[in-house]
């Protein structure tokens, strides 16, 4: 990030730590209209939480390396590489694998495809789907 975008981001940051204690807490990041009303907003903060968050918060540095993930672009440091396709890829699945054994079940889909369609398709045609989606794996 440029020098620019770090203060901005550091102000959006102190906006959302309305406790002013440094950090974020999941309720901080359901706030963001963005964020709560998707769908998979508790998902998206689980999986934020897990991977950059301590005790259920963020600091504004690991609030840093979270958004160094989505820019466009490589990010390369003497670490890691921040947002490879790889990286965002992996971001993604975790939204999905709840009990991290490192495939998605049939109840993660069906969990997914519930959240993400509401009361609009009944539960036997959300099977059908999941199951669909399963069988083409």
């Amino acid at each position: 990030f440029t020098g620019k975008q770090v203060q901005r981001l550091y102000s959006r940051f102190k906006l959302l730590d309305k406790r002013d204690c440094g950090y974020l807490t999941r309720e901080d990041l359901l706030i963001i209209p963005e964020v709560n009303i998707n769908p998979l907003g508790e998902r998206l903060i689980d999986v934020i939480m897990g991977d950059y968050g301590e005790n259920n918060q963020i600091n504004f540095k690991q609030f840093m390396y979270l958004l160094a993930k989505f820019r466009q672009g490589k990010i390369k440091s003497s670490i890691t590489n921040y947002n490879t396709r790889e990286s965002k890829l992996r971001f993604l699945f975790d939204m999905y694998d709840r009990n991290h054994d490192m495939k998605i079940d049939r109840t993660e889909l069906l969990d997914v495809l519930k959240m993400m369609v509401g009361g609009n398709i009944q539960e036997d045609q959300i099977a059908t789907i999941a199951d669909h989606t399963i069988g083409e794996l």
